[in-house]
């Protein structure tokens, strides 16, 4: 069956963020030639796919206003509860809020697991006045509601520790795009208003993408890295905002897993993260995401 062409725009807007690889960040618009990519002494150099991917998780996490978003909107997660799992990871659930986005539009979800395809579902979505996502128009009674039981939409999120799903909220008139990303277990130091965050770009961390925020802005942030004994220094460069953003490829020469340690230099701060990574391995299982 053809898609319904307000549909194909929406899809038309996602493919430009995936199909138009050379963003760059640290930059005032936050796109323009290239994104940072670290590696290790005798590392070989990210194929072209991964770097393309790594620029893809970067755009996606700092896309905000845009011709499709004029506003700025952002999704925001809320914890509903949590479980363990029989593999030794945890269950989130959350219900999703897009303050400000209108009530008379139609939405649909997609997410982007890492490792994984881009997935969405063509269901009909709404929004509240309090912007709570739901399954169907809010009735008069809920429509300041920040819950709404069976008839809001859940997502349950099973992840690794500093691992990201990646959301799109899409009007279905293609006149709105709507993203965030949602980390359940981050991994991320803050050291007098500044702070340093690492998270999974590949299964198993590895890759992974390193965030900087509340720097100097426009700064060249000094960013020292190790892993099993290995050292490299880097510059990472901020936005008008004092944030920043570098992948890299934590592994080194003869280990199949190890410990990365980043650490970020500011006027008054000193702060560092430490994360584990394997190389080499199947991507885990993708995040579910369902409705009541």
């Amino acid at each position: 069956m053809m898609a319904p062409p307000s549909r194909l725009i929406a899809r038309m807007s996602l493919c430009v963020l995936f199909c138009l690889p050379l963003f760059a960040f640290g930059q005032d618009s936050k796109r323009a030639d290239n994104l940072q990519i670290f590696r290790f002494w005798g590392e070989p150099v990210p194929s072209v796919a991964l770097r393309i991917s790594l620029q893809r998780q970067a755009l996606w996490d700092d896309s905000g206003q845009d011709a499709l978003n004029p506003s700025g909107l952002q999704l925001r997660f809320e914890k509903i509860d949590e479980k363990p799992m029989p593999d030794g990871r945890s269950a989130a659930r959350y219900r999703i809020f897009a303050a400000g986005a209108p009530e008379n539009k139609v939405f649909s979800l997609d997410y982007w697991p890492v490792g994984k395809e881009v997935t969405g579902d063509d269901s009909d979505l709404y929004v509240n006045t309090q912007g709570l996502l739901m399954i169907h128009r809010p009735k008069p009674e809920q429509e300041m509601s920040f819950t709404a039981g069976a008839d809001e939409l859940e997502i349950t999120a099973e992840t690794d520790t500093a691992e990201p799903i990646r959301y799109a909220l899409t009007s279905k008139d293609g006149d709105l795009k709507i993203f965030r990303t949602l980390v359940p277990h981050p991994v991320i130091a803050n050291d007098q208003g500044c702070s340093l965050e690492v998270r999974i770009a590949e299964p198993h961390g590895a890759a992974v993408l390193v965030i900087a925020g509340g720097f100097p802005e426009k700064a060249k942030v000094p960013l020292v890295l190790q892993s099993e004994g290995v050292k490299t220094s880097e510059m990472l460069v901020t936005d008008s905002n004092g944030h920043g953003v570098m992948a890299g490829i934590p592994s080194v020469l003869g280990k199949a897993q190890g410990m990365l340690k980043a650490a970020a230099e500011g006027p008054n701060c000193l702060p560092s993260v430490v994360l584990p990574w394997t190389a080499d391995l199947h991507p885990a299982p993708a995040e579910k995401t369902k409705k009541h």
